[in-house]
């Protein structure tokens, strides 16, 4: 049950505002013209946004709290118990709050008649598309518990394929940020005591002495400007990563870059194959899985080569032929739906194409990984050795004055 704002006329023309709790906004609106109310404005009253809402992926529900969930709700219903009484049961025991008040939001929706396809579509914060889009199969197939445990492998695959890639990239951006922050450090506190030194000395330092002085000048001189400035940089960088345009240019370069496009592409070849062979072995139509495809990929150039492949599709251009027209899907996927088209075995090819995509993802990350490590490591030499050939060459040379 909802809680909706109005602003009324009562019987005796007097306008007044309040809040009526009520299933639906037209259900509201039937007992305000039963209390003899002239509706003037009714809208649902939004809740207060806790940090979890405002926050999602630090304080949210995790993928696999769902994955725990659709496995232990799949255990229940097959041992004989009621829907209503395992949601119960495990609303009960989840930690996370938000994710407790979701279930128990659906158990209410399912002792009013409400499906539990229905109810899960109230929580798309917590639930994805594709898992209300199951439940719906599985209710209409009178096989729930089936639905559960595949949604639950399906987000496994996925989920592990996002925890390699993390885990490649989290060395490399440690190093990267401890390097950057050492430089930082012996500019700001280490070299400037020592070049106040060095200028005390009536003698010509080496270039690369004078650049390091230059740097240090600038830095003491400029600090509290520079610190300003690289904030301004930081915020202003993660809000354009958020607005359209940043996620576009971001997605465009993930399909650039040699290394990171490999990843890319073949991550998302593997999403699609497992989510679209599910799918078919569930008994939706081909363009609805691909609409529900489309939704769950993260790169939006991919997603809008399988939007057009869903279009030419429906104009009866089959699947594998608008495949092959864009770039974004491998070469070997393309002829294995070929393939399953013709032989009728398409889910069993694709689930065949996941499987080899998702060991071409970890491949991929590895040689990521190698491949960064290498580049760091002359990063982070090629500064070290220029501060130390400048902190070094002035000795010689305020020795031999000296001498």
């Amino acid at each position: 049950m909802a809680s909706y704002q109005y602003v009324a006329y009562n019987a005796n023309g007097e306008r007044i505002q309040g809040v009526i709790e009520a299933n639906t906004e037209k259900s509201a609106e039937e007992l305000l013209w039963g209390m003899d109310y002239t509706v003037i404005t009714l809208r649902q009253k939004q809740p207060r946004r806790s940090l979890a809402d405002i926050m999602p992926s630090m304080f949210g529900v995790k993928k696999r709290d769902l994955i725990i969930f659709s496995r232990q709700l799949a255990t229940l219903v097959e041992s004989g118990i009621h829907i209503v009484c395992s949601l119960q049961l495990l609303g009960e025991q989840v930690d996370n709050k938000a994710f407790g008040r979701a279930i128990q939001e659906i158990t209410e929706d399912l002792r009013r008649g409400v499906s539990l396809s229905e109810a899960i579509q109230k929580h798309t914060q917590i639930f994805p598309p594709l898992f209300s889009r199951m439940i719906e199969v599985g209710e209409r197939t009178g096989n729930i518990s089936l639905v559960l445990r595949q949604m639950a492998t399906h987000m496994e695959k996925e989920d592990a394929i996002l925890r390699k890639i993390r885990s490649a990239m989290a060395y490399p951006a440690f190093v990267f940020s401890a390097a950057i922050g050492v430089v930082v450090l012996l500019i700001v506190v280490a070299l400037p005591p020592m070049m106040s030194l060095f200028e005390t000395f009536d003698t010509e330092l080496p270039l690369p002495t004078r650049v390091l002085m230059a740097i240090t000048d600038f830095t003491t001189a400029n600090g509290t400007t520079l610190a300003i400035v690289g904030v301004v940089l930081l915020v202003f960088s993660v809000w354009f990563a958020a607005t359209a345009v940043g996620k576009r240019l971001k997605d465009i370069l993930a399909l650039k870059i040699p290394l990171i496009k490999k990843v890319t592409v073949q991550g998302a070849a593997a999403r699609l194959s497992r989510t679209m062979s599910v799918l078919l072995r569930a008994g939706l139509a081909l363009p609805e899985i691909l609409e529900m495809c489309a939704r769950t990929m993260g790169n939006i150039l991919i997603r809008e080569a399988i939007t057009e492949v869903r279009d030419e599709m429906m104009q009866g251009q089959g699947l594998s032929g608008p495949l092959s027209k864009h770039k974004v899907f491998p070469s070997m996927l393309v002829q294995m739906v070929r393939v399953g088209e013709e032989a009728g075995t398409l889910d069993d090819n694709l689930e065949t194409m996941a499987n080899f995509y998702e060991e071409e993802v970890d491949r991929a990350v590895a040689a990521l990984s190698s491949a960064m490590e290498p580049a760091l490591m002359v990063f982070i030499g090629g500064i070290v050795g220029f501060v130390a050939v400048a902190t070094v060459m002035p000795m010689y040379s305020i020795i031999g004055s000296v001498g």
